[in-house]
C-alpha cells in the first residue's frame, strides 16, 4: 500500500533496519497489491461513476490499477444507491454528457442504453482470450443484437440465508419448498427461537419486483413474451403471490417488510430479528467481518420452489460497466485498459474476499483462499449458472414500474390473486410493443 523509500546512509544502521522492518509488515499486511510503477511524464485522467456499496469496492480497486499503470488515473464518482442511479444516468446521457467515461450499470439497463445510443460497443477491444474465464450468464446479458455493449464487473442473486444454529435446534434441514419455509418459521416463532420467520424485500421499487419474479421462476413460471407484449404465466404467478401474501397474513414476515429494501432487511437478519432472509451473497461478508449476534451463526441455500417447480433459482442482478459512446480517444485507449484489469485474476478475487459479492470470473468460486473465506462459494456459482433475466429490452423500467405499484397494493390491500395477476396482465398488454427483444 505504501510507496518504498530509498534508504540514504545518513540515517544510520540501525534506522535503516527498523526501516526495512516496518516496509517488510507493511507488505505483508496489504498481501496481493500491486508495487507502483515509475513515475510518468503524461497522465491520462478518466472518470469511473461506480455506486457507493459500503465497501468501497470501485476506490480500493482504482488505486490498485493506479499503482500498476500510473500514467492512467481513474477518478471515482461514487453515486447514490440503484433506486436513482438510473435516472441520474438518463439526465446527463441524454444530454451527451461527455465527463463520464465509464458507468457500473444494473444488467436491465444495457439494453436501454444500448438502443439510445449511449453505450460505446466493447466488442473490437475483447478478443474470446480476454473473456474465457468470464462466466456464461453474466456475459450473456451485456450484449444486445449480438455486440457487447459492457463488461461484467459483479453478479448479484438472491439466495436463501438461514440461521444453522437455530435450524440444528429443532433438527431441520434448510427448507426447499415454500412449505417447508411456513412450517419451519412457524416452529421457530412458537418456541421463541425466533421473532419473525422470512424477511424479503417488499418496498415499492425493482427489488419488489425481483423477488416476485423469483417466486415465479421457482414455481416452474415465467413472464413471457408474445408479438412485443409480456405476461405473466398463470397460475404460477397466482400462486407465487398468494404464497407472498400468506407470508404476511401469518405472521411470518412483519408488515414492514412492505417497506424494506435491501440494507433494512439484511440489518433486520443480521440483528438475529428472523430466521430465514432473501438477499444476495454480501450479507456472509456483512456477518463475518461484522460486529453481529449471528457470526458464525448463518448458512447460504438456494431459494426454496413453489408446487409447479423443481430448481431454486435467482433472478441475475449485479453490475455491469458500459463505456459512454461519446468518450475521447486517448480516454478510450485508457478505460479498456481499466476494464481489462477489473476482470483480472486478483480484481476478481477481490470481489469475492474482500466485498463477499459473485465474482464475474469462474475462477475466483474455485480458490482456496475465497473457499477458506466462504465455503459455500461453490454452492453460490451453481445457482449462478441457472439464474433467470428480467426481460432484457428496453422499455423494462415501465414493465418493472406496472409490477411494482400493483403488487405493492396487492401485499398491503390483500388482494385476490388471481384478479391482481389478471389487472396486471392486461396493463403490461397496453404498453407499447417490444421489437427488440432476446
Amino acid at each position: 500500500m505504501r510507496l518504498r523509500r530509498r534508504l540514504y546512509v545518513r540515517f544510520g544502521f540501525a534506522a535503516a533496519l527498523s526501516l526495512l522492518l516496518l516496509a517488510a509488515a507493511t507488505a505483508c499486511e496489504s498481501r496481493g497489491r500491486p508495487e507502483a510503477s515509475p513515475a510518468p511524464e503524461q497522465v491520462t485522467t478518466i472518470a469511473f461513476s461506480a455506486p457507493e456499496t459500503g465497501t468501497g469496492t470501485a476506490q480500493r480497486l482504482a488505486e490498485d490499477f493506479m499503482r500498476l499503470h500510473p500514467e492512467i488515473r481513474v477518478n471515482i464518482t461514487q453515486l447514490p444507491p440503484v433506486s436513482s442511479m438510473h435516472d441520474e444516468y438518463v439526465n446527463k446521457l441524454v444530454s451527451g454528457d461527455k465527463d463520464i467515461d465509464l458507468f457500473a450499470m444494473d444488467v436491465i439497463w444495457i439494453k436501454e442504453f444500448a438502443s439510445a445510443g449511449w453505450l460505446a460497443p466493447l466488442t473490437p477491444y475483447f478478443s474470446q482470450d480476454d473473456l474465457k474465464d468470464i462466466s456464461d450468464i453474466p456475459l450473456e446479458s451485456v450484449y444486445s443484437q449480438g455486440t457487447m455493449y459492457a463488461l461484467p464487473w459483479y453478479a448479484d442473486m438472491g439466495m436463501l440465508f438461514y440461521r444453522k444454529d437455530l435450524l440444528e435446534q429443532i433438527g431441520q434441514p434448510p427448507p426447499r419448498t415454500w412449505s417447508e419455509l411456513i412450517e419451519q418459521s412457524k416452529l421457530l416463532q412458537q418456541k421463541g427461537l425466533a421473532e419473525y420467520g422470512y424477511l424479503f424485500q417488499g418496498n415499492a421499487y425493482e427489488g419488489l419486483t425481483l423477488n416476485f419474479l423469483e417466486q415465479v421462476w421457482n414455481n416452474g413460471g415465467d413472464i413471457v413474451e408474445n408479438a412485443g407484449r409480456w405476461t405473466l404465466d398463470d397460475p404460477e404467478a397466482v400462486e407465487a403471490l398468494a404464497f407472498m401474501q400468506r407470508l404476511l397474513k401469518e405472521g411470518i414476515s412483519p408488515p414492514r417488510v412492505l417497506s424494506l429494501k435491501e440494507t433494512e432487511s439484511r440489518e433486520w437478519f443480521l440483528q438475529g430479528k428472523s430466521a430465514f432472509l432473501r438477499s444476495g451473497p454480501i450479507v456472509w461478508g456483512l456477518a463475518k467481518n461484522g460486529n453481529y449476534p449471528v457470526q458464525g451463526k448463518i448458512g447460504i441455500a438456494p431459494l426454496p420452489v413453489g408446487p409447479r417447480g423443481t430448481l431454486g433459482g435467482a433472478g441475475l442482478g449485479g453490475f455491469s460497466i458500459g463505456m459512454n459512446a461519446h468518450i475521447t480517444e486517448p480516454r478510450r485507449l485508457a478505460a479498456i485498459q481499466f476494464l481489462k484489469f477489473l476482470i483480472g485474476e486478483e480484481a476478481q478475487k477481490q470481489i469475492a474476499m474482500n466485498d463477499s459479492r459473485m465474482p464475474a470470473a469462474n475462477r475466483p468460486y474455485h480458490d482456496p483462499d475465497v473457499l477458506a473465506f466462504n465455503p459455500y462459494y461453490p454452492e453460490i456459482e451453481s445457482v449462478l449458472k441457472h439464474a433467470r433475466f428480467r426481460p432484457r429490452v428496453a422499455q423494462y423500467s415501465e414493465i418493472s414500474s406496472v409490477l411494482q405499484i400493483g403488487l405493492h397494493d396487492a401485499l398491503a390491500e390483500e388482494r385476490k390473486p388471481d384478479e391482481v395477476i389478471q389487472a396486471l396482465n392486461r396493463i403490461l398488454g397496453q404498453l407499447p410493443a417490444n421489437n427488440d427483444g432476446e
